[in-house]
């Protein structure tokens, strides 16, 4: 399938969209990946209800742990 996306620049971009399932915080759920030639990004409704933290320098942790 595929599907029209919104890049952060503005410009409208068609993707390849897949349906996987992984496990996240020991939870099966059913999720949609966006194919692009890119880095590989996390989609931010992944991260609902996470906190994620980032060290930004080479070889700096990112940690994601849940809200309390």
């Amino acid at each position: 399938m595929q599907e029209e996306g919104i890049l952060g620049d503005g410009s409208l971009c068609m993707f390849n969209v897949f349906e996987a399932t992984v496990i996240w915080d020991g939870q099966i759920k059913s999720i949609e990946i966006n194919e692009s030639e890119t880095d590989p990004l996390v989609g931010m409704g992944l991260l609902d209800g996470y906190e994620l933290n980032i060290q930004g320098f080479a070889g700096g942790l990112v940690t994601i742990k849940p809200l309390s």
